[in-house]
């Protein structure tokens, strides 16, 4: 891990508790020096949807977990780990290091835990998959203005914050514009989480039973939560809540701010 990351985890452990709790996440960040993880590690971002993903199959099955908050322009790390810049990234006990967070969810659920616990995703929910598709160019100007001024671990430094609006501001334009033109963005999005739920055909599932579903669409709706001016239908509302407090992730609302 690099030196980087190491100050990270010691220096930065209250911005870690703004979006995990500040008691678990001082007990999530002890230790991180350590070469050989006793239990397995990963190494994630608070904000990133994709990063939430490996966090729920851990919350799910009740499985212990180091998470380590890389900072954002750390990029030695990660490739150090699977010669990329990317997160997540798992790294076991037994030496097992590997990204993608699809390819980490499926490895945990075979390989932890006393069964497989997420059916398949259901190539059948193609208004699913069209909601999700029709919807990511709204969050992603609603996600990145206010990942970006929120004190997440991975934005402790100010070169982690800098880093990550250059990258950003390449795919959707100024974060100044993006959040002046913010009521337009949930309005919209209102609209499409009115088209979500009567998708949601269980209370606590997308499908009839817990499935990859869940792990994507979850993943997506906690990062909203950041967003002030949403309107929860009572139904999404109830599965997000849900969701959040089975996989032990919390919620961002308390963060939101604009």
């Amino acid at each position: 891990m690099s030196s980087k990351s190491i100050a990270l985890s010691i220096a930065s452990s209250l911005a870690v508790g703004a979006g995990v709790g500040f008691a678990v996440a001082s007990k999530k960040l002890a230790g991180k020096a350590v070469k050989v993880a006793s239990k397995p590690r990963l190494y994630i971002y608070d904000h990133c949807p994709f990063c939430v993903r490996t966090r729920m199959i851990f919350g799910l099955k009740g499985l212990p977990v180091d998470l380590v908050f890389l900072a954002n322009h750390d990029e030695e790390t990660p490739i150090g780990l699977v010669g990329a810049k990317v997160v997540p990234i798992l790294e076991t006990p037994a030496g097992v290091v590997m990204p993608e967070s699809m390819d980490i969810v499926r490895y945990v659920d075979a390989n932890y835990g006393e069964k497989v616990i997420l059916a398949e995703a259901d190539a059948d929910r193609t208004d699913l998959k069209q909601w999700i598709k029709d919807s990511a160019e709204c969050m992603r100007y609603l996600y990145h203005p206010r990942f970006h001024a929120t004190l997440f671990a991975e934005f402790a430094f100010e070169e982690s914050r800098n880093y990550y609006k250059t990258k950003k501001e390449k795919t959707i334009g100024s974060f100044e514009t993006a959040i002046a033109e913010s009521p337009k963005y949930v309005a919209q999005l209102n609209e499409f989480l009115v088209a979500l739920e009567p998708m949601l055909k269980k209370p606590h599932s997308v499908n009839e039973t817990l499935s990859y579903d869940d792990i994507d669409l979850f993943g997506r709706l906690r990062g909203l939560t950041i967003v002030k001016g949403v309107e929860w239908p009572p139904k999404v509302l109830e599965y997000i809540t849900y969701m959040s407090k089975v996989t032990d992730i919390p919620l961002l609302d308390t963060l939101a701010r604009f």
